[in-house]
């Protein structure tokens, strides 16, 4: 690959550095996970992929619940359940 020169206002550049320096990377890697939010690397149309690597790379404490699809549609049931109460009572408030 090619270096090709951009020219940026100081300011940019210094917190470009700053930013670079905190997380112990090259401007060039801080930089690439900038644009790499916004637009896809060349040939890289599979968004799929892109969001499971992201995935693979975030400090996430990933639930281990076999049941965790069932739990899940349970707490969303009980959810709109309490939502629905919330608002039975707003209308006997009201009312």
């Amino acid at each position: 690959m090619t270096n090709r020169t951009i020219t940026l206002r100081a300011d940019l550049v210094e917190r470009l550095e700053k930013l670079a320096e905190r997380q112990g990377r090259s401007l060039d890697e801080v930089f690439g996970e900038i644009l790499g939010h916004y637009l896809p690397a060349p040939g890289g149309n599979n968004w799929a992929l892109a969001v499971a690597e992201h995935m693979e790379q975030a400090d996430i404490a990933w639930s281990d619940d076999p049941d965790a699809s069932l739990n899940s549609r349970q707490h969303y049931e009980r959810h709109l359940h309490e939502k629905w109460q919330r608002i039975q009572n707003a209308d006997d408030d009201n009312g």
